[in-house]
């Protein structure tokens, strides 16, 4: 069987001003060394100055739509119980995100991403009432899942036709 390939993919990475705070957090940590030892306190300074924003990075969850599921961080649901998706605009995200919370909701949110999509689950036996991702590029989701979904109806009507 060949792999599904990929129509979006975004990596919820975090943006400059997030890795500068764990890079002075990482020198800052080296620093209350220094009466111990300078060399200890500048080698811990920066490694860790290195260190936390690579391990920021290599955290960074991804969302993910393919021809038959969407992978948001750990979660996989089919595109088949996807409702249409509804772009969120930094106003919109934030409500959804304050005021109008569902606790519900399946949420793969990021503080320095502040648009995204909600995207309803149409499945009866699931308890999760919609996908809520944080997305820079949430036009493009929305694109990819609707091409995913489209093939999905055609190959369903391909093999029924056979």
């Amino acid at each position: 069987m060949a792999a599904m390939s990929s129509l979006f993919q975004e990596r919820l990475h975090p943006g400059p001003f997030v890795i500068l705070i764990a890079v002075i957090f990482g020198v800052l940590l080296g620093a209350i060394l220094m009466p111990l030892s300078e060399i200890v306190s500048i080698v811990t300074a920066l490694a860790l100055g290195i260190l936390f924003p690579v391990l920021l990075f290599a955290a960074s969850p991804v969302v993910e739509v393919r021809e038959d599921v969407v992978a948001a961080g750990p979660a996989r649901i089919e595109v088949d119980v996807l409702g249409e998706p509804r772009i969120l605009a930094k106003s919109d995200f934030a409500k959804i995100l304050g005021p109008d919370i569902r606790p519900l909701d399946f949420r793969v949110v990021r503080g320095w991403i502040s648009t995204g999509v909600e995207v309803p689950i149409l499945d009866p036996e699931d308890p999760t009432p919609a996908l809520v991702l944080s997305l820079r590029r949430p036009e493009d989701f929305a694109l990819a899942l609707k091409a995913a979904k489209t093939k999905r109806v055609r190959e369903d009507d391909s093999s029924h036709t056979r």
